[in-house]
């Protein structure tokens, strides 16, 4: 049990991160899904870095693929963007997080209400929420129970009423029960005391002393991890892109190899994963500088959100203040619509070996006075070789 020592080390809102890490990691063989062509085709979005405008005039020669390494000749090159597929898009909202302070609020609901109207009719909307539900007051050990819990709002539809009626339902949820987990998002003497006992508790548990934690934190059984359940939720929809708008504080921590394997998952099956990070607190910057620096030591990966974002060409974005929130999913669905298309052909020597190749995309803009943009670039960073035609009998 030293590893789960360990990972207490990483205080109650990394230790929940790596639970759900734990507890529905699968092997990335299970669920690989390929397309049956033999063009690799990547989708990018270019945006300058320092207004996060798209960049729409550029020509094949600014851009540049890597597979493995090794630069390929470009043989395809389109400005349709992703917009050509239905878009399925899928609001998780994490009222487990520091976003709950955000999410309570009725003016940043309504903003994504709002912003929602720059989808197309045929473009589809799931919402979904996750949550602690608090447990047992504080007994003979001065403890609280917390038990993380999600629950799908309301299924992918096209039906604008039905998911603006899920949206503010949200809003009412979160209000309602902020008031009852309060103590997990202020720095009060309270959390501040129980802040170093974790510490302290995990230095215990890591020499295997017996520990008592001041937080018992527990994942639900039915308890469905967006990140998780994606791939398969993009095989019952393959006419559509499936595109995950997460509104976190992105402090979730996964043990690395699991983060690497579900990466891979979502990549195959083209899911693009986006995040939407709010402003952290007092008590989040704490455990953000303290997940920076234990995270390596315990081989986990931080900021799980922004590194699915990074490896399936997804955008993160910050948002500050509750007038913010409606112009980010702007940005997401403007950006799925301003994406250029690269690909390159395979010839028949390259087989399916079955493993991930990696990709890395660069383009180059010059800017009107000489020299290049700033940009930045979002693209999936990997794909699996499509299988060989099958050969017909002559």
């Amino acid at each position: 049990m030293r590893k789960k020592g360990l990972l207490i080390l990483l205080t109650t809102a990394l230790a929940i991160g790596l639970s759900q890490g734990i507890t529905s990691a699968q092997t990335v063989n299970d669920e690989v899904v390929r397309v049956n062509t033999r063009v690799v085709s990547v989708d990018v979005l270019v945006q300058d870095k320092k207004t996060r405008d798209p960049v729409n005039d550029l020509s094949l020669d600014a851009f540049r693929v890597f597979d493995n390494g090794q630069e390929r000749k470009l043989t395809y090159f389109g400005r349709d963007g992703l917009r050509r597929q239905p878009l399925a898009l899928v609001l998780t909202f994490e009222l487990n997080t520091s976003a709950i302070l955000y999410l309570a609020k009725p003016e940043v609901m309504e903003g994504i209400i709002s912003s929602l109207d720059k989808l197309q009719p045929s473009d589809e909307v799931a919402v979904l929420q996750t949550w602690y539900e608090p447990g047992a007051k504080p007994g003979a050990t001065g403890s609280f129970s917390f038990e993380l819990r999600s629950k799908i709002v309301e299924p992918l539809t096209r039906d604008r009423t039905k998911t603006a009626t899920a949206l503010r339902s949200v809003q009412q949820f979160a209000e309602q029960n902020l008031r009852r987990v309060k103590l997990l998002f202020s720095f009060s003497e309270l959390y501040k005391g129980t802040w170093k006992q974790e510490i302290w508790a995990g230095v215990k548990g890591a020499v295997g002393a017996p520990i008592e934690p001041p937080l018992k934190m527990s994942v639900a059984p039915d308890f469905e991890y967006i990140i998780d359940k994606a791939p398969t939720l993009a095989r019952d929809h393959p006419d559509s892109l499936l595109a995950i708008v997460s509104t976190t504080d992105d402090l979730g921590a996964e043990l690395s190899r699991d983060s690497t394997e579900k990466a891979e998952k979502l990549i195959a099956a083209g899911v693009m994963v986006n995040g939407l990070v709010v402003k952290k607190n007092l008590e989040a910057r704490g455990v953000d500088m303290t997940g920076r620096i234990l995270s390596p030591v315990l081989g986990a990966r931080f900021h799980t959100i922004s590194y699915y974002s990074e490896q399936t060409g997804g955008q993160v974005t910050t948002v500050t203040k509750p007038a913010e929130f409606a112009a980010a999913i702007g940005r997401v669905v403007g950006g799925l619509a301003s994406r250029y298309s690269v690909g390159f052909s395979l010839n028949e020597a390259e087989r399916d070996d079955g493993k991930m190749h990696g990709l890395v995309v660069k383009v180059s803009a010059p800017a009107a006075k000489g020299g290049t943009h700033p940009l930045l670039i979002s693209a999936r960073r990997g794909y699996y070789p499509p299988p060989l035609p099958k050969k017909t009998a002559p």
